[in-house]
């Protein structure tokens, strides 16, 4: 599919996820068939004060081409210098966030705060692809509030002004991540524009990815909470998608052998320390679901090196091994 002057070779698309897209994810997940990543959700205001940290988050590397950075910010001239400041760092797209419901974006009027003022955001969209080299593109939610809809107005404006794609995430923000996603408003905005449409929301399965292309005629699909489980559903999906063959899940060994190698790679990047701490958070979804799982959840506050995770992995598979569910 083509975004803009960019193709891509796919239809699955990785979510931008705080605290999870750092590169080892995103690596793992082209590996396993997401066709585009982006990277986690940064602050334009963070971005023009050079601050070390949020500037990590865009290291984007030429073997995981092609990588979206996120953006999100309710300043349009401080959108315009950090959209200037991220193509340093040769994003494939830029994406503006306009949808994220977490308390700390909202107090800084970012994310789904600027569906309470659409005229705002639309503000925010001229700045970023009037200073932008690269395509532009939204993700958004329904509205602020349920039953008050006004991602169409947003869109056609926004597809006027030149973006290049708009993702929907069919729930309002008060709705968070309950209640279930409304894919006929992808449906309804795939009519109204004419560029792409991205569906995301409420996919967990195969099945669920094909039902949103047969059900919405979106372009693309993304994924979210499930690829965090296990980055492997993206191959699934393709077998479903490409030849209808529904191929097994990672078994539990399997899953916490890629949790492993995850682990190994957060050290290459972030130190031993840091990587095996960030990585906490990545082994609390690799287990979900796991018999037992919730064994290892709780001791990973006492993980510090690779060897304690490792040690944590292992005597989970040792015990499980011969339990009659394991």
């Amino acid at each position: 599919m083509r975004i803009g002057n960019l193709t891509i070779d796919g239809t699955l698309f990785l979510a931008p996820l705080a605290g999870i897209s750092s590169y080892p994810f995103r690596h793992l997940a082209r590996r396993f068939g997401a066709a585009m990543c982006y990277t986690e959700m940064v602050s334009a205001d963070a971005i023009i004060r050079d601050q070390k940290r949020t500037l990590s988050m865009i290291d984007i590397r030429p073997d995981e081409y092609p990588v979206g950075a996120q953006l999100f910010g309710s300043k349009p001239e401080y959108v315009e210098k950090a959209v200037r400041k991220i193509e340093q760092y040769n994003p494939a797209l830029i994406d503006i966030n306009i949808g994220c419901p977490v308390p700390k974006v909202i107090k800084k009027n970012g994310g789904a705060a600027l569906l309470k003022n659409p005229s705002l955001a639309v503000e925010v969209i001229a700045a970023a692809v009037d200073s932008a080299s690269v395509p532009v593109t939204i993700k958004i939610r329904t509205g602020w509030i349920k039953g008050q809809d006004v991602y169409l107005e947003i869109a056609k404006k926004a597809e006027k002004i030149g973006i290049a794609a708009i993702t929907l995430h069919p729930r309002a923000r008060t709705e968070n991540y309950g209640d279930k996603s409304d894919w006929s408003k992808i449906a309804l905005l795939k009519k109204e524009v004419s560029i792409p449409v991205i569906g995301n929301g409420d996919i967990r399965t195969p099945e669920d990815a094909k039902r949103m292309f047969d059900e919405t005629g979106c372009d693309a699909v993304m994924l979210g909470r499930a690829a965090m489980k296990n980055p492997f559903i993206f191959s699934r999906i393709r077998a479903y998608l490409e030849r209808g063959e529904i191929i097994p899940d990672l078994s539990a060994g399997e899953r916490l052998e890629l949790a492993l190698e995850h682990t190994r790679m957060m050290i290459d990047q972030f130190t031993e320390k840091g990587g095996v701490l960030m990585m906490r958070k990545h082994l609390a979804w690799y287990t979900k679901g796991l018999s037992g799982g919730s064994k290892i959840r709780n001791r990973m506050r006492f993980i510090n090196t690779y060897n304690d995770v490792r040690d944590l992995v292992n005597s989970y598979l040792n015990y499980n091994s011969v339990r009659p569910d394991g």
